[in-house]
């Protein structure tokens, strides 16, 4: 039996979807970027740092992200400055600098996640029981399966 669900009729939903997030409490997440003074190329800096396996330099971090080089590094140089993150000597080749998030730049992000985690629980939290029961599981294994 074939589905009916194109890639594109779900990325509708998935959008409708997020577009509620938005209004229904990810307004606090906003705000709380706002307050910090981060702009959205650093927070997306700053995410990627954090998710990146190893210590990407300033290029690797412009490709992963599709930022200009001259545009990834006046953002690398503006978090450096404000103590977000660390640059450091490749080992094998000193004239690569490989970043990485600082202590600071981590509890940045802690605080940025808090604020995600409370906008999306105010959203979840207008559902009905069992419609958090079956968005539970539908992402439970969509989850399991980005992990593996």
């Amino acid at each position: 039996m074939q589905s009916s669900t194109t890639a594109t009729n779900l990325a509708g939903d998935l959008l409708a979807f997020w577009q509620h997030m938005l209004r229904g409490g990810l307004g606090r997440t906003f705000a709380e970027i706002e307050s910090l003074g981060l702009g959205l190329a650093q927070l997306k800096t700053l995410d990627a740092l954090d998710l990146y396996e190893g210590e990407p330099t300033v290029k690797e971090l412009a490709e992963r992200l599709a930022m200009s080089l001259p545009g990834m590094s006046r953002n690398v140089d503006d978090l450096q400055r404000r103590g977000l993150l660390e640059r450091r000597e490749d080992e094998h080749d000193r004239r690569m600098k490989r970043l990485r998030l600082s202590d600071e730049g981590r509890r940045v992000l802690r605080t940025v996640n808090t604020a995600r985690l409370a906008g999306l629980e105010a959203v979840v939290d207008q559902l009905p029981a069992e419609q958090r029961e079956r968005l539970h599981a539908a992402l439970v294994p969509i989850l399991e399966g980005l992990t593996a």
